[in-house]
């Protein structure tokens, strides 16, 4: 006989999945049971923030519409007008979305990263113990609003495929003070 998850071999005792897959199983059941929430946080949409951070799009509008002036070609710089503010209420539209559908649930034993926007639908579970690192970056614009992105990263393999090993949570208002509060829930790193 075969694990059925693994596929690893059985003896015809051990049933129908191997020691290593029904303790992992164990661990995922005792994670959905830990429901009492200490700490939530999300990501948060900022007209002003987002303004800047579109700046070298304006530059490079500004010297299309320059050059398109020059050449007295009026309805293409009309056009060219529209296109550009339809782009950024577009973007714009797109990190509201986001922003809304952005939530980190911090439990007793586990923090959760729920990701929802459009057709895009995600959570990742890290317990606290497998936290390797919790850290924070700004960008210009957001440090002029007292924002920052939360990056959370993994010891091991998580649950899911990421781009890195862990999870980043974009454009968190009061950055700094976040960070504090996560490492008080979380303790020291190793």
């Amino acid at each position: 006989m075969k694990c059925k998850i693994c596929g690893a071999k059985l003896k015809k005792e051990d049933g129908d999945i191997c020691t290593n897959c029904y303790k992992r199983y164990q661990e995922e059941e005792d994670l959905k049971k830990d429901t009492n929430v200490i700490y939530e946080f999300g990501r948060s949409h900022n007209v002003g923030c987002e303004i800047m951070r579109y700046t070298p799009l304006y530059f490079i509008f500004i010297l299309s519409i320059l050059m398109i002036i020059a050449s007295k070609e009026w309805l293409t710089a009309i056009l060219t007008i529209i296109g550009f503010f339809a782009l950024i209420f577009v973007l714009f539209y797109i990190d509201r979305k986001f922003a809304e559908g952005t939530t980190v649930t911090c439990y007793e034993t586990k923090m959760v990263c729920r990701k929802k926007a459009f057709f895009f639908d995600s959570e990742t579970v890290v317990k606290y113990e497998n936290i390797g690192d919790v850290t924070y970056y700004q960008r210009f614009p957001q440090k002029k609003f007292g924002m920052g992105d939360i990056c959370v990263y993994a010891k091991g393999p998580l649950n899911i495929p990421t781009l890195f090993n862990g999870f980043q949570v974009k454009n968190v208002e009061e950055v700094s003070e976040v960070l504090q509060i996560l490492g008080e829930i979380i303790g020291p790193l190793e």
